[in-house]
């Protein structure tokens, strides 16, 4: 007998993933489905399978966000399979759930002393002596974060990297005013410092010292009183001028920071001033008086290559990119294992849109040095670009190891958690970033967009109003707005603050895909037609517009246009993955299945890791009769990823099918089964390979689970009486059979189950 169902039903759980989801969540008690992961994952930590472990941990914290015990396990999964990136993460979101498991937070507290995080330390291990005083491993840990908040001078080094990777997006030194670093006994340590001023009061030195120690401290106000009285002693003094305006520039008062920095930079031999104070003007898009003093240091060989830098970086500010990277790759001939150099290389390329040349400079840049956080960190963004997010966040998280403060690379790793569809985890690295940065509006609209994908509409509405109130000009500010108000179903208040991100900003493509969708909900299909038919009119070349537009129209029901904007879309972007998606769908639709394949193995030479393209392309395979080639399509999934479920379901029935290997077939099984618990047809392949293996209790188990969860169906009804019936329970056999030809008489395998009920 030949079972030709499977593609016809794991086929929808490609295609509409996310309505899957969004029912089966619907009819499960997420509690209860989250204890049954997780004593799954137990019997597996039973016999030592932490990875099969793991998959089962991941799947209880999905069914329930807030199961820290599951999280808890989870860490202890992964640090047994030495991910100590995981381990880490999971372990202080556990802790974040048990606040009062005092063996969560020693684990949670051990590894951020390992990852440097010593304040957060600090916290939970004072929290956790506060509760039992004779703990002594808290005491320990709190002696190690104390320890660590005493390196003063590494601290801030961090932190000036931090901001040197992204210094657009985290503004001037903005956390290092609240960077609160020498902890432990303050009154001795202040006592000292006040001696060695009384003992040297003429010293601006030494009021430098005391200053500093202030400003780690979080006492402003008190260091900002020391520097002034140093200037008294030295009004000249470069390095007192220099952290006076540094001061300022934390504190967001730039004004008063300019006549400390030109202060700095008239001294003699102040180069190093000099660029500080070009730094200013950049930042204040000042660019004449800023080239006025390059000019000059452009011939000095000490500091021609930091000044050209600059110049470029102001011939890119001005819009002239090809001048700007003449200017760079001049410096690159004389310099080609200059780290700063090729970086800059790398973002003039990325910006002309050569993402793979960039990306050759970067990996030069960190060639040169292993240990450049910004290196990395520019590699993570070209990675992104290249539409490689496993690659780009394995660089993001090496950025965070070299520099654990890197605030711009937690913001750039919580974007790629909301695009994986893992909300946790991107709340996690946006609300961290923000601690990090509490001044960086980036950070925070990505906090805020995390927390309304995860469901906390209250906590996301905070973060957005102060934002609203900071830059009421933000056009992603107000869409953001206008996204959370529609997911609360405030329909008016999410028109209102869409059209307002229009207004300022008429490609803001998330308040018109907002509008759009308002539109046809409220069935105003002819204004939808018209908004969507002026947008393209007027960004006709913009492939993001048009894939918009293709979607738009398919939910208006008129297909005709559909194929020409997608295929202008991928004229205009070659690499619109969405573009291309929505296409193959579009053809599978209008029963254009060649064309549809030929589509998606298109999308699979452009996407990294082409998991979801491939996996199309066997179940397209499949559609077409092409048994052969789609075995090979998903092992060619298996093979880039051991997790892929819809290509384990569907290998394991070719396997079993065709005359393949049980064994791996069973495995493969296993695999969708950790993977798509409720899912029936994977119950279904799961009884079968269990059937084809003669384990008839496994079997009857697993394909009366895939009845239980799709009764209609009648290939399902028919596999499980034939396993009733080589069981010896022609009672329960006959109900079965008789239900897959009630259900379908014509379906495959019709007239064997006719066949056999004749004879029971």
């Amino acid at each position: 007998m030949t079972m030709n169902r499977q593609w016809t039903l794991i086929a929808p759980v490609v295609l509409i993933a996310v309505v899957a989801v969004g029912l089966s969540a619907c009819h499960r008690d997420p509690r209860a489905a989250s204890q049954a992961a997780m004593q799954r994952a137990q019997q597996y930590v039973s016999a030592d399978n932490y990875k099969a472990a793991i998959i089962e941990y991941r799947n209880a914290v999905q069914a329930d966000p807030r199961n820290g015990d599951a999280r808890y396990q989870l860490s202890i999964a992964y640090e047994k399979t030495r991910d100590t990136t995981n381990a880490f993460r999971e372990a202080v979101r556990a802790a974040d759930l048990l606040p009062e498991r005092d063996d969560v937070q020693l684990r949670a507290i051990n590894f951020l002393l390992l990852a440097r995080r010593f304040e957060e330390a600090r916290t939970r291990a004072q929290t956790v002596i506060a509760r039992d005083p004779r703990n002594v491993q808290a005491q320990l840990a709190l002696g190690s974060a104390l320890a660590g908040l005493k390196d003063l001078e590494g601290a801030v080094a961090e932190i000036q990297q931090a901001l040197a990777i992204d210094p657009e997006r985290s503004g001037t030194y903005a956390n290092l005013g609240a960077l609160e670093a020498a902890r432990g006994n303050m009154p001795a340590a202040e006592k000292a410092f006040k001696e060695a001023v009384t003992k040297a009061p003429t010293s601006p030195t030494v009021r430098v010292a005391l200053a500093q120690f202030y400003w780690l401290s979080g006492r402003q106000a008190d260091a900002e009183q020391v520097l002034k009285d140093a200037l008294t002693l030295a009004p000249a003094d470069p390095a007192v001028n220099r952290l006076m305006a540094l001061l300022y520039e934390a504190s967001n008062r730039h004004a008063e920071a300019e006549p400390f920095l030109k202060a700095a930079a008239n001294a003699p031999h102040a180069a190093d001033s000099k660029l500080a104070l070009v730094d200013f003007y950049l930042a204040s898009n000042r660019y004449a008086e800023a080239s006025a003093i390059l000019q000059p240091l452009r011939t000095d060989p000490a500091f021609a290559t930091r000044a050209q830098l600059r110049a470029a970086e102001i011939e890119r500010r001005q819009g002239r990119g090809d001048a700007a990277l003449q200017l760079v790759a001049d410096l690159l001939k004389r310099e080609p294992r200059n780290v700063d150099v090729l970086l800059a290389h790398a973002l003039l390329l990325q910006q002309k849109g050569d993402s793979a040349g960039a990306l050759a400079d970067a990996n030069q840049a960190i060639a040169a040095d292993p240990t450049s956080a910004p290196a990395q960190f520019v590699k993570g963004r070209v990675l992104v670009a290249l539409r490689r997010p496993d690659d780009a966040r394995q660089a993001f998280n090496e950025t965070l190891r070299l520099n654990p403060r890197a605030a711009a690379a937690e913001v750039e790793l919580a974007r790629l958690q909301l695009q994986r569809g893992t909300p946790d985890t991107a709340v996690a690295f946006a609300g961290h970033a923000v601690k990090l940065d509490p001044r960086s509006a980036e950070a925070k609209l990505v906090f805020a967009r995390a927390l309304r994908a995860r469901g906390d509409y209250t906590q996301a509405e905070g973060v957005l109003r102060g934002l609203v109130d900071a830059i009421p000009q933000s056009a992603a500010v107000h869409a953001e707005m206008g996204l959370l108000s529609a997911a609360r179903k405030r329909s008016a208040e999410a028109r209102a603050e869409f059209e307002t991100a229009v207004k300022l900003e008429p490609l803001q493509l998330d308040a018109v895909g907002g509008l759009l969708a308002l539109d046809l909900s409220e069935n105003k299909r002819e204004s939808a037609r018209q908004r969507i038919d002026a947008l393209v009119a007027s960004a006709s070349g913009n492939s993001a517009v048009l894939t918009m537009a293709a979607k738009t129209y398919l939910l208006l029901g008129d297909p005709t246009k559909v194929e020409p904007l997608l295929t202008r879309a991928i004229a205009a972007d070659g690499n619109n993955l969405a573009a291309y998606g929505l296409l193959g769908q579009f053809y599978v639709t209008q029963k254009r299945l060649p064309d549809a394949q030929r589509e998606f193995e298109t999308l699979a030479q452009r996407q990294s890791p082409a998991t979801m393209a491939l996996t199309m392309v066997g179940i397209l395979q499949q559609m077409r009769g092409q048994k052969a080639e789609a075995q090979k399509t998903f092992e060619r999934v298996m093979s880039l990823d051991g997790h892929a479920a819809v290509a384990a379901n569907n290998l394991a029935w070719l396997y079993c099918e065709n005359g393949g290997n049980l064994d791996m077939a069973l495995q493969l099984a296993q695999t969708a089964k950790a993977a798509m618990p409720e899912q029936a047809e994977v119950d279904d392949t799961l009884g079968w390979v269990y059937y084809r293996k003669d384990l008839l209790p496994l079997a009857i188990t697993s394909l009366k689970s895939s009845v239980d969860h799709d009764p209609k169906n009648a290939v399902a009804q028919y596999h499980l009486g034939l396993a009733y019936v080589r069981a010896g329970d022609k009672t329960r056999a006959k109900g079965a059979l008789q239900a897959a030809l009630r259900l379908q008489p014509d379906f495959d395998g019709a007239a064997d189950a006719a066949r056999i009920l004749a004879t029971l």
